[in-house]
């Protein structure tokens, strides 16, 4: 029409102008109708099916449907995950937590926030799940990015998405990874730091973030209690708040154990039901997994955390049920649990002991990489772990008559009215009461011909064990009896024929046992702890085939009923030559026998080749010596766990947490050294010493900062001639550099630690002495002054955490008058405490010191201080301060 516009609109005249040009028009109408004819034609060939775009750009993101509910733990998830998107140094991210906790909900929060939506030119989402292959991804990520990917080879697909995706800047998400995932294989181009592209993947096992090289892991945790509440609340209405159901409603949450899926099904399974009784049932359902059945329960949330299980192999299949013998909630010690799994035969029997804690441990970090156990919080407990409850009640539900697994009866931790029937007994492969306080007696003969362990440990009110009780148990390799309330054991104990452990910790009862048990042949691990006896323990050393004995704190009486010079029988200790553990520290004490063996026992113990533990008392350090001289595990440096005694006084331990611990009561080394050569080769070793009643060493550095480079503490007492614990040698040399605990107790002539006289001022060198002290514990050490020597002392402190003073009569401050120090110095100290210090005058000349980590202060029977190095600025962490028998005011 734009064509033919202005001549149409040149208005043709003919007849002289009078009349339109009749045949011009008629030439316009033609071209008229020719061009809608064409127009007609187009408009046809227009008409798309699939509409009138071609090959639309794909979305930047598709939008995710996500819970309505969502927690504050949630978005806190989310928060760290978007910090570490921002930060360039960290292109792969895995978000780690057990099934049902809630990684996909953060996963699709991210796919769906603005910000990310901002930053990236492409936002991919990929379910992987167990079944996924290269071409499923492959064929998901085609569709996504708008590529035809129909009968093309792996290899062409992937060349096609790396070439839509080149110079993009994507983020992809994947959820639910069960193994590796070569992205490369499919198509991405490497996510790196250059090119600003990320990956964020969920998962269940840490092993997995590692073989995919996560540059940041970020665990997903359980609902705090408050927060889980709210979320039950919320699926089952205001139902939870009615008086007569709120009780049962905290303690199912309770039994969710802060778990997102648990509390959505169970919330839903319980929407608007109002009856009490309801309430009473279902819970009591939820507390016995093992003996009823709740299907909704069972199919939504035990059969996707099943799924996990189904992973694992076959040995630690059997190690996660083993867990379920324990009570809910309860810390499982690590050693004593991998004790269990070795003697039931889990772990391969040709291990030494040491040697199946090394493959038990590793183990337990697969269940805990897996999400199956959890570490436990605290440096306290780092030999621990934990099993979450619903975890827990999915083992137990596995491990029912009802289940798939071998049969375990467990009442741990639990009320039982009623002893467990008699076919319960004869079906069950593993049997716990532990911790069960209403166990107060046992069947007379139970038939067990299928049990492998049998834990009564904790079950307090059980004073008495029928005496045919073991009759019928011919296959128990696990028993453990520890802290029970009996005072004797049934002489059917030794038809336990095929016994390898026996623990009897900590039974304050027990005052016999029966020599008997010398029938065990196959005990290989024998401990008996804490207890009253008063009989004769030489047959132990009939059980041959012992590998860990451990006898401590026995207050047996068996040298009332022993002759007072009865000597050991030389070849009785060799019998258990194969003895892997030896822990026996009273050995003298506990089997009745005379200091005239003490020569005979050194001899016998240096035989043990195999040993890896060892505590035990010489009297004197020759003895040692000998044994050091001829024992192979000592010499051939396999003996890594040791606790030595050196001295006539009575064992004392302590020290727990160490593994390499020496103490020694006595002068002068025989070769008028300082030490013996016996005291200096273990101390050497040792990563823990005490030190009583030397009379002759004036520095505690003349020891030698060569001898003295592995500890870790050190305990120094009742020395005599003690001056100094550090002086000028010992500072050129570095000595105790590693040293975290001293402490100093009853050292009657301690004028100073750190012996400075003779020093250059300033030092040629800086020493590194006492620079990982976290603890200083000064007492009855009335000689000295000041607790540092000058300002170089308190430098080298600057991790020192915890300063204990007591009893020091004469101690007047903390530094000399004539003495500086910075106003922060001791960064780190968190607790100061001073008890009965009748000079104390000042701190630092009553300078405000700036204690910004210190939390609590305690000050008793200081007359003479007037005055707190503190002031309001200056301990802002500070909880608390107790003050007794003092008059002063705060700086």
């Amino acid at each position: 029409m734009t064509i033919i516009k202005p001549e149409f609109e040149d208005e043709k005249k003919c007849l002289r102008g009078l009349c339109p040009d009749i045949f011009v028009r008629m030439k316009f109408g033609g071209q008229v109708v020719n061009m809608i004819c064409e127009v007609e034609e187009l408009l046809k060939k227009s008409k798309f099916e699939i509409g009138f775009l071609i090959n639309s750009p794909p979305l930047k993101v598709e939008k995710k449907l996500v819970p309505d509910l969502l927690t504050a733990s949630a978005s806190n998830t989310l928060k760290k995950v978007l910090d570490k998107i921002r930060d360039k140094t960290t292109p792969k991210i895995g978000i780690c937590g057990m099934g049902g906790i809630g990684k996909t909900t953060v996963l699709l929060l991210l796919n769906n926030n603005p910000e990310i939506i901002a930053m990236f030119d492409f936002v991919i989402w990929m379910t992987v799940s167990k079944s996924w292959n290269i071409g499923k991804i492959q064929e998901e990520v085609g569709k996504r990015l708008s590529i035809d990917t129909t009968n093309e080879s792996n290899e062409r697909v992937a060349s096609k998405l790396s070439h839509k995706l080149e110079g993009k800047k994507y983020l992809l998400l994947l959820d639910d990874v069960w193994e590796k995932v070569n992205l490369r294989d499919v198509g991405f181009p490497n996510a790196n730091r250059e090119n600003g592209c990320k990956v964020v993947l969920t998962t269940r096992t840490l092993e997995v973030c590692w073989k995919m090289g996560t540059n940041h892991e970020i665990k997903v945790e359980v609902l705090p209690e408050k927060e889980a509440w709210e979320m039950f609340k919320s699926k089952v209405d205001n139902v939870a708040e009615f008086s007569t159901i709120r009780q049962h409603a905290e303690e199912i949450v309770k039994k969710c154990g802060g778990l997102p899926l648990a509390l959505k099904v169970v919330g839903g399974a319980l929407r608007k039901k109002t009856n009490e009784n309801f309430w009473r049932q279902f819970l009591s359902d939820l507390k016995s997994p093992a003996e009823t059945s709740i299907e909704d329960i069972e199919e939504e949330v035990f059969k996707p955390l099943k799924v996990s299980y189904d992973c694992l192999t076959d040995i630690e299949k059997n190690c996660l049920l083993f867990c379920g013998l324990y009570p809910e909630d309860n810390e499982i010690k690590k050693s004593k649990l991998i004790g269990y799994w070795r003697a039931e035969g889990l772990l391969s029997g040709k291990l030494t002991l040491a040697k199946a804690r090394v493959r038990g441990d590793a183990i337990l970090e697969d269940l805990i990489d897996a999400s199956l156990l959890e570490k436990c919080d605290g440096d306290d407990d780092i030999d621990c772990v934990k099993m979450h409850d619903v975890i827990r009640d999915l083992v137990l539900a596995m491990t029912s008559p009802k289940g798939k697994e071998r049969i375990h009866m467990v009442r741990s931790g639990t009320s039982m009215e009623t002893m467990p029937e008699d076919e319960e007994w004869e079906k069950a492969t593993r049997i716990s009461f532990m911790d069960n306080q209403h166990l107060s007696n046992l069947s007379e003969s139970p038939d067990c011909p299928m049990l492998s362990t049998l834990l009564l440990r904790g079950c307090s009110n059980l004073k008495v064990i029928p005496e045919s009780f073991f009759d019928n148990m011919r296959r128990l390799h696990v028993l453990d009896l520890s802290s029970i309330g009996i005072n004797s054991l049934p002489i059917s104990i030794s038809k336990l024929v095929t016994l390898r452990e026996l623990c009897l910790n900590n039974c304050s009862n027990l005052n016999v046992l029966p020599v008997e048990l010398s029938e065990l042949k196959s005990l290989e691990v024998f401990e008996v702890t804490k207890t009253k006896l008063d009989c004769s323990l030489i047959w132990i050393f009939e059980l041959t085939n012992l590998k860990r004995l451990k006898i401590n704190d026995v207050r047996s009486w068996a040298a009332k009923f022993v002759d007072s010079e009865q000597i050991l029988v030389p070849g009785l200790i060799s019998k258990i030559s194969q003895m892997e553990e030896f822990c026996v520290p009273n050995f003298f004490n506990d089997f009745g026998l005379s200091d005239k063996s003490e020569d005979i026992v050194a001899s016998e113990l240096s035989s043990f080749s195999s040993l890896s533990s060892l505590q035990f008392h010489f009297s004197n350090a020759s003895n040692l010596q000998y044994f050091l001289q001829n024992n192979r595990s000592w010499r051939e440096r396999k003996l890594t766990d040791f606790r030595f005694f050196i001295g006539p006084g009575v064992v004392d331990w302590g020290l727990g947490r160490y593994k390499k611990i020496l103490k020694y009561e006595g002068g002068r080394g025989e070769d008028h050294s300082i030490l013996p050569w016996a005291i200096e080769d273990v101390l050497i070793r040792s990563n823990a010493f005490d030190l009583m009643g030397h009379g002759e060493l004036t520095s505690l550095s003349d020891l030698g900062a060569g001898n003295t480079s592995e500890l870790k503490s050190c305990n120094v007492s009742s020395c005599d001639i003690l001056e100094n614990v550090v002086n000028r040698n010992g500072l050129e040399m570095d000595a105790f550099q590693n040293l975290e605990i001293l402490e100093l107790f009853n050292l009657r002539n301690l004028k100073c630690i750190f012996e400075m006289e003779g020093l250059p001022p300033p030092l040629s060198r800086v020493a590194n002495s006492f620079t990982n002290l976290t603890k200083l514990n000064l007492s009855k050490c009335s000689m000295i002054k000041h607790v540092f020597s000058n300002g170089f002392m308190i430098q080298q402190l600057s991790n020192l955490e915890l300063l204990y003073i007591r009893d020091c009569s004469g101690l007047e401050g903390m530094l000399s008058e004539d003495e500086n120090v910075g106003y922060e110095a001791l960064p780190k100290l968190k607790v100061v405490q001073l008890w009965d210090l009748p000079e104390f005058v000042s701190f630092f000349k009553g300078i405000a010191m700036c204690w910004k980590s210190l939390e609590d202060m305690d000050i008793s029977n200081c007359p003479k201080l007037r005055k707190l190095p503190l002031d309001v600025n200056s301990a802002t962490n500070l909880k608390s301060i107790i003050v007794r028998s003092i008059n002063f005011g705060i700086h």
